[in-house]
């Protein structure tokens, strides 16, 4: 997801980008053609009560945190706090994003009041914001005009703003893509210049509510620890990988362990999924995911990670922007 300042509206770049391209919605229909229609019904159901319960676990984390430092100031209990404050808006985000989707709850109006109050002014945007940038990196996948990974788009990760492709391991390209004032100015102001009146109020009742000690101690772990497994994120969901269509562009990332729990909450490791089905709700990824890989061999044989460092194809050892036609799918 782009960070919160960027542009809210992105025009298509007509001419020779689109010619030689399938479109990005030609590819959702053929790839949902595949699928019987009453498991997309079923998967692609809002989960209601349970992205409730999901809210009320990550705010938890973070009130945890807070409540820990508070009680028993220390370097050990700060850090705790960070990492469990960090932890709960990695969740936040999640649900976001699921919230720009509409799959939190069929309620269009519940779904946005859940965004706006909950999930998208505490990370400093808002619901409508983040759906203009969000779909617009949907929409564009891999060309220029996408907010995140456009080539040379003043929005996009350092190294597709700057066209540099010759970091070859996700470590040495998270170090490019991390030390950028740019991307940490835009991602800690987030959308107060498009917002400054929703995001003051809100900021000023939540500091009268818990006190100014919780929103220095939340925007020091959103800036910190929150912004490091932003980049992180972005990098392995898509960076490195040819961009000709959804299927190459996109990574699918280790399950169920306590790296993922932190890094990818919710199962924000199923990216390639949610790109090719976009309203199933990340709590219904799973299940969805383990049906494509039994009957859909294109998916099946996608960019799918099995583990982080080990094994066969582990994600943090790849190579990156080596595929033979990676420079086929950048389009300047």
């Amino acid at each position: 997801m782009a960070p919160p300042n960027a542009p809210t509206t992105t025009k298509s770049s007509k001419g020779h980008e689109e010619e030689d391209r399938v479109s990005v919605l030609e590819q959702l229909r053929d790839f949902r053609g595949r699928i019987p229609k009453d498991l997309l019904m079923k998967w692609e159901t809002p989960t209601g009560l349970k992205s409730l319960r999901f809210i009320g676990q990550d705010w938890g984390l973070i009130l945890l945190g807070y409540y820990l430092f508070m009680r028993q100031p220390s370097v050990l209990s700060f850090s705790g706090a960070v990492l469990l404050m960090a932890w709960g808006q990695r969740g936040l985000s999640n649900l976001a994003h699921d919230s720009i989707h509409r799959n939190l709850h069929s309620n269009k109006k519940f779904n946005d009041f859940l965004a706006n109050v909950f999930l998208a002014l505490p990370l400093m945007s808002t619901g409508d914001i983040q759906r203009k940038l969000h779909t617009a990196h949907h929409h564009y996948l891999g060309t220029k005009d996408d907010p995140d990974h456009g080539l040379h788009n003043e929005t996009s990760m350092k190294h597709y703003r700057n066209g540099r492709f010759d970091h070859k391991t996700i470590p040495s390209l998270f170090v490019y893509d991390f030390f950028d004032i740019h991307m940490m100015v835009n991602y800690s102001l987030g959308s107060f210049a498009s917002a400054p009146f929703q995001l003051s109020t809100y900021w000023t009742l939540v500091t009268l509510i818990f006190g100014w000690k919780f929103t220095v101690l939340f925007h020091l772990a959103r800036c910190t620890i929150s912004y490091a497994c932003y980049i992180f994120r972005e990098i392995i969901d898509h960076s490195g990988l040819p961009s000709n269509t959804i299927l190459e562009f996109t990574r699918t990332s280790p399950c169920c362990n306590p790296v993922q729990k932190f890094l990818q909450p919710h199962d924000d490791n199923f990216h390639l999924l949610h790109h090719l089905l976009p309203k199933i709700p990340m709590s219904n990824l799973h299940e969805s995911h383990t049906w494509l890989v039994g009957n859909v061999p294109e998916y099946e044989k996608a960019n799918r990670h099995m583990t982080y460092f080990s094994g066969e194809n582990p994600l943090f050892l790849q190579s990156l922007h080596t595929h033979e036609n990676f420079h086929d799918g950048l389009r300047d």
